[in-house]
C-alpha cells in the first residue's frame, strides 16, 4: 500500500509482511510485521531534471528498505525481494504522478510501468 499526501509532497512505502512472509522465508511471528519507510520530496522542484533523479534515488532507496534486500545467493528469497522491490519501486513512482519521474524510470530499464 502506497499513501500519498499530495500539500506535503511525501510518499509512504508500506509493505504489509503477513502475505509475503512466507515467499521472503520469514518466520511467522515475524511476517505479520509491517514495514515502512517515508520519502519527502518537499525539497525537489520536479520541473529541474537533477531533482527527478534525486527523487527517483530516494525512492530506490526506500523500496530496498522496505522490501529487505536479500543476497543473491538465497534465489528464492532473493526473486521475492526483487518483485517486492519493483512492485514498490513502481508504485511511488505512479503516484508522485510526474511525467519527468516516469520518463526517468523507464530510462532505467529497471520499470514495468
Amino acid at each position: 500500500m502506497i499513501t500519498r499526501t499530495r500539500r506535503s509532497h511525501v510518499i509512504t512505502l508500506t509493505l504489509s509482511l503477513l502475505g509475503a512472509g512466507a515467499a521472503l522465508g520469514v518466520g511467522n511471528d515475524a511476517s505479520a510485521a509491517t514495514s515502512a519507510v517515508t520519502v519527502s520530496y518537499s525539497d525537489l522542484n520536479l520541473a529541474q531534471p537533477a531533482d527527478v533523479q534525486t527523487l527517483y534515488q530516494r525512492l530506490q532507496r526506500a523500496a530496498a528498505a522496505v522490501c529487505n534486500a536479500v543476497p543473491e545467493r538465497e534465489l528464492s528469497r532473493h526473486l521475492a525481494y526483487t518483485r517486492c522491490y519493483q512492485t514498490a519501486l513502481d508504485s511511488a513512482v505512479l503516484e508522485v504522478r510526474s511525467p519527468e519521474l516516469l520518463a526517468l524510470a523507464h530510462r532505467s530499464g529497471a520499470s514495468k510501468v
